[in-house]
């Protein structure tokens, strides 16, 4: 349900973004640090789009890729305490047959 609505909304901002793009064609200067261009302002409005969901996406794929190496690392940190608590449970077993032979 969650996933519908980011969708939803993800065409929603596309629409807007759509609107104000087609609403915007005139031409407008840009200023570099090295220069200027003058592009149509709906070139502008996309690029600006895209660029903007590159970043998000990325961000989202590091912050994934962060929370993947967190999660192997506590299955490997889990893996090791279930091999010990068996080996501890296994030396308390032989060491209550130890004691119920002698005892």
């Amino acid at each position: 349900m969650k996933g519908q609505g980011n969708v939803m909304l993800a065409l929603v901002l596309a629409l807007i973004i759509a609107l104000l793009a087609v609403a915007n064609v005139e031409n407008v200067t840009i200023h570099y640090l090295v220069g200027e261009t003058r592009l149509p302002l709906i070139i502008v409005i996309f690029g600006s789009a895209v660029l903007g969901g590159l970043v998000v996406g990325m961000l989202g794929w590091l912050r994934l890729f962060h929370l993947q190496r967190q999660l192997k690392a506590a299955n490997k940190e889990k893996e090791e305490l279930t091999a010990r608590l068996a080996e501890n449970d296994g030396e308390r077993e032989a060491a209550a047959a130890n004691e119920s032979k002698h005892g």
